[in-house]
C-alpha cells in the first residue's frame, strides 16, 4: 500500500475555509475518478498543522492518479484549499506500508 501524506500550516482562523475547500476538492476528485483525501488530522495544540492522507494499493495507481492533477476545476479548487495555509509549508511524502 502506498500513502500520499500532504502536510501544511494553516492560517489562523482560517480552518473552517480550508475544510470547505476540501470538500470541494474530494467532490471534484470524485467525478474525475480520482481517489480522494480521506484522513484529515489537525494538530490542536502545536501550531496550527494540518496533515491529509489518501491510500493507493500501488505506485502504478498513484501515478495514474496523479496524471490526472491538471485538469482545469481541481486546479481552481487546488488554489482556494492554498488560500488557507501558510505560504511555503506544504509538504507532500510518499510512504509504503509493508505487514509483517
Amino acid at each position: 500500500m502506498i500513502i500520499q501524506k500532504w502536510t501544511a500550516k494553516i492560517a489562523p482562523l482560517r480552518l473552517g475555509e480550508f475544510i470547505e475547500a476540501l470538500k470541494a476538492l474530494n467532490a471534484l476528485y470524485r467525478q474525475h475518478g480520482r481517489v480522494e483525501w480521506g484522513r484529515v488530522h489537525h494538530e490542536l495544540y502545536g501550531g496550527h498543522v494540518i496533515w491529509m492522507e489518501r491510500e493507493f494499493p500501488d505506485i502504478a495507481s498513484l501515478d495514474a492518479d496523479e496524471s490526472r492533477a491538471q485538469e482545469p476545476d481541481i486546479r481552481e479548487a487546488k488554489k482556494r484549499l492554498l488560500d488557507a495555509v501558510v505560504p511555503g509549508t506544504v509538504e507532500i511524502s510518499h510512504y509504503q506500508t509493508r505487514g509483517v
